[in-house]
């Protein structure tokens, strides 16, 4: 039987892992359907009757990861890492964040944040080294599909909860969450995770009925863009293993947006605006620019090490100035690069964009070492890619619960692992099936001895 080069990459064969403690595949599998349905944003609180302020959802998330990590324990390590600088330097960031109450302005807001932060960036390293990466994914699959269900379910049955009634957002959908924007980028990430299970051997039914069923959330929560952009990354994706000149050039995709990003930290920064002027016309992105602002008019005041993990909108007046000035209030920057400048500083994102620059480098080393490109490296790249577009205007970027940026630490650990031998003829494409046997050309080696 042929098998998938997408279930043939830095993890070993099947054969030759042999599970001791079977019970502890489906105790993971499962522990990760219920962190992806309880980690991909707040529920609507008539969905989820709790308080204003409940942190239920957290709780359960965190409490599951620490189960996967103990778990994790019983099973057999399936992806060995190599020692690189650059898997110090990705997971650096995240050392600097957890460390970050040390020197928050507010350590008991802080401190719980990190602490979170180190168990769920903990246990996804466990998870990646000792679950196979087509699983975790599976898994987070069948969290998502529940959650789009529900959300048109609700929509459709419920539109009390489901449908927004305000002016700016009147019909659009919010589904089972709070804001139109958790069911947006929740459904282009869920589009992306289907699409790439559709390109694979072990492609089923229920993955083209979940690409529609996330299509339908893009659409009505008024999320084009997320849409158009999880199409993108799968049309990313699919290149990726048609081209390696175009995976070489992808590999530094993430390295460049992080620069993007910090250029317009620095011209918020220097100029105080509060919008973007692009051929004379001031864009605000839907006013999130003056969010933006707001939190970078404080940058100086603590530029090296930033205001630490949940520091920043808990200062009383940062939040009484924006109220008075806005007349409404939302503790997000709504940019993940503006939320690693404010938390952890200049060092922090100074270590963030090395990161991306060497993870990139690692990419083209694994390249050259394997002389093709690895299924998962290449699902890896592109993840990261499509993250890191959509922290320009949403923040993923270390938030401790949040499943989807739970994801692209496993695909930075994935990368840096050891590679599987490379095969006995390069290829110079990433096939999605196994190439059918090559032919005997009527000599054998002993006949040719002869």
């Amino acid at each position: 039987m042929r098998r998938s080069k997408l279930t043939s990459g830095s993890t070993a064969p099947p054969d030759a892992r042999p599970e001791p403690n079977a019970w502890t595949t489906p105790a993971i599998f499962f522990s990760l359907i219920v962190i992806s349905i309880f980690s991909n944003g707040n529920l609507h609180p008539k969905v989820l009757p709790v308080s204003e302020d409940s942190n239920l959802q957290q709780y359960i998330g965190v409490g599951l990861w620490a189960v996967v990590v103990v778990v994790s324990y019983f099973r057999r390590v399936l992806v060995r890492l190599a020692p690189r600088p650059g898997l110090f330097v990705a997971l650096g960031i995240y050392a600097i964040a957890v460390a970050s109450p040390l020197w928050s302005t507010n350590f008991m807001a802080s401190l719980p944040k990190a602490t979170a932060l180190a168990i769920v960036a903990f246990g996804a390293y466990r998870l990646t080294r000792t679950f196979d990466i087509d699983a975790i994914i599976d898994a987070v699959f069948f969290g998502q599909f529940f959650l789009c269900v529900a959300s048109i379910a609700v929509a459709l049955f419920i539109p009390d909860i489901g449908v927004l009634k305000t002016w700016q957002h009147a019909g659009q959908w919010n589904g089972v969450f709070y804001t139109k924007q958790n069911l947006g980028v929740l459904a282009a990430v869920f589009l992306f995770f289907s699409c790439y299970r559709l390109l694979t051997p072990q492609r089923g039914l229920y993955h083209a009925l979940g690409a529609l069923v996330a299509l339908v959330c893009i659409v009505m929560s008024g999320s084009r863009g997320g849409g158009g952009l999880a199409a993108f990354a799968v049309g990313c994706l699919y290149l990726a293993g048609l081209s390696l000149t175009f995976t070489r050039i992808l590999a530094f995709a993430p390295f460049f947006m992080g620069l993007l990003g910090t250029a317009l930290i620095a011209y918020f920064v220097k100029t105080g605006n509060r919008y973007l002027l692009l051929f004379g016309q001031e864009i605000d992105f839907t006013e999130r620019t003056f969010i933006w602002q707001h939190a970078l008019s404080y940058f100086m005041d603590r530029k090296w090490l930033g205001f630490g993990l949940n520091g920043f909108w808990t200062i009383p007046e940062v939040k009484d100035l924006f109220t008075e000035r806005h007349g409404w209030f939302l503790d997000n920057y709504h940019d993940g690069y503006i939320a690693i400048a404010m938390e952890t500083g200049a060092t922090g994102l100074a270590v963030f964009l090395i990161g991306a620059l060497m993870f990139g480098l690692r990419i083209l080393e694994r390249i050259r070492q394997e002389r093709r490109l690895d299924p998962h490296v290449a699902l890896s790249l592109v993840y990261a890619c499509l993250l890191f577009f959509i922290d320009f205007t949403e923040t993923f970027f270390l938030r401790s619960t949040n499943i989807s940026a739970t994801m692209l630490l496993t695909c930075f650990v994935l990368v840096y692992a050891r590679p599987a031998p490379a095969p006995q003829e390069a290829t110079e494409s990433l096939r999605f099936e196994e190439p059918a046997p090559r032919r005997s050309r009527g000599r054998t080696r002993m006949g040719a001895a002869r």
